[in-house]
Protein backbone atom coordinates (compact mmCIF):
# COMPACT_ATOMS: atom_id res chain seq x y z
CA UNK A 1 0.00 0.00 0.00
CA UNK A 2 1.32 3.53 -0.73
CA UNK A 3 -0.03 6.72 1.43
CA UNK A 4 0.75 10.25 0.17
CA UNK A 5 3.14 12.06 2.33
CA UNK A 6 0.59 15.17 2.47
CA UNK A 7 -2.21 12.72 4.18
CA UNK A 8 0.40 10.91 6.25
CA UNK A 9 1.70 15.01 7.67
CA UNK A 10 -2.10 15.77 7.73
CA UNK A 11 -2.90 12.66 10.12
CA UNK A 12 0.00 13.00 12.53
CA UNK A 13 -0.68 16.82 12.82
CA UNK A 14 -4.22 16.10 14.23
CA UNK A 15 -2.88 12.68 16.52
CA UNK A 16 -1.14 15.02 18.98
CA UNK A 17 1.98 15.04 16.64
CA UNK A 18 4.02 18.24 16.99
CA UNK A 19 5.73 19.66 13.33
CA UNK A 20 9.12 20.79 14.07
CA UNK A 21 11.46 21.74 10.79
CA UNK A 22 14.75 21.25 9.46
CA UNK A 23 16.51 19.49 6.73
CA UNK A 24 13.38 16.59 7.55
CA UNK A 25 9.99 17.47 8.51
CA UNK A 26 10.40 16.28 11.89
CA UNK A 27 6.89 15.39 13.84
CA UNK A 28 7.44 14.07 17.74
CA UNK A 29 4.04 13.26 20.03
CA UNK A 30 3.17 15.21 23.17
CA UNK A 31 0.75 13.64 25.43
CA UNK A 32 -0.72 16.07 28.49
CA UNK A 33 1.99 18.82 27.13
CA UNK A 34 4.89 16.22 27.43
CA UNK A 35 7.05 14.66 24.94
CA UNK A 36 6.18 11.01 24.89
CA UNK A 37 9.04 9.78 22.72
CA UNK A 38 7.57 8.71 19.68
CA UNK A 39 8.31 10.63 16.62
CA UNK A 40 8.63 9.86 12.94
CA UNK A 41 10.40 12.14 9.75
CA UNK A 42 8.96 12.78 6.63
CA UNK A 43 11.44 13.80 3.63
CA UNK A 44 10.37 17.12 1.53
CA UNK A 45 12.32 15.26 -1.65
CA UNK A 46 10.45 15.24 -4.75
CA UNK A 47 11.08 11.27 -4.89
CA UNK A 48 9.37 11.05 -1.45
CA UNK A 49 5.85 11.88 -2.23
CA UNK A 50 4.41 8.70 -1.48
CA UNK A 51 5.36 6.54 0.90
CA UNK A 52 5.27 2.30 1.31
CA UNK A 53 5.93 -0.56 2.99
CA UNK A 54 10.11 -0.45 3.19
CA UNK A 55 9.62 3.33 4.98
CA UNK A 56 6.44 2.38 7.00
CA UNK A 57 8.81 -0.58 8.66
CA UNK A 58 11.73 2.36 9.86
CA UNK A 59 8.42 4.87 10.48
CA UNK A 60 6.64 1.52 12.92
CA UNK A 61 9.95 1.57 15.59
CA UNK A 62 9.58 5.55 15.92
CA UNK A 63 6.05 5.38 16.48
CA UNK A 64 6.42 2.75 18.97
CA UNK A 65 3.86 0.44 17.34
CA UNK A 66 4.41 -3.36 16.83
CA UNK A 67 2.60 -3.40 13.16
CA UNK A 68 2.91 -2.57 9.92
CA UNK A 69 -0.85 -2.29 9.53
CA UNK A 70 -1.34 0.29 13.00
CA UNK A 71 1.40 2.56 11.33
CA UNK A 72 -1.06 2.66 7.72
CA UNK A 73 -4.42 2.43 10.21
CA UNK A 74 -2.39 5.60 12.16
CA UNK A 75 -1.76 7.19 8.99
CA UNK A 76 -5.52 6.61 7.46
CA UNK A 77 -7.53 7.10 10.69
CA UNK A 78 -9.17 3.88 11.76
CA UNK A 79 -6.82 4.47 14.87
CA UNK A 80 -7.53 8.00 15.77
CA UNK A 81 -5.55 10.67 18.54
CA UNK A 82 -6.96 8.37 21.38
CA UNK A 83 -6.44 5.20 20.24
CA UNK A 84 -2.72 5.92 19.18
CA UNK A 85 -2.45 7.49 22.78
CA UNK A 86 -3.97 3.64 24.53
CA UNK A 87 -1.51 1.87 22.30
CA UNK A 88 1.25 3.80 24.01
CA UNK A 89 -0.39 3.62 27.70
CA UNK A 90 -0.80 0.07 27.18
CA UNK A 91 3.23 -0.56 26.26
CA UNK A 92 3.78 1.53 29.54
CA UNK A 93 5.08 4.39 27.85
CA UNK A 94 2.38 7.18 28.51
CA UNK A 95 2.21 8.48 32.08
CA UNK A 96 -1.53 10.29 32.95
Amino acid sequence: MQIDRDIIESSLSKKGFVREYSDHRYFHHEYNGKTTGAYTYTSHGSKYKTYSEPLFRMMKKQLRLDRIKQVEDLFLCPIDGDDYNQILKEKGLLNE
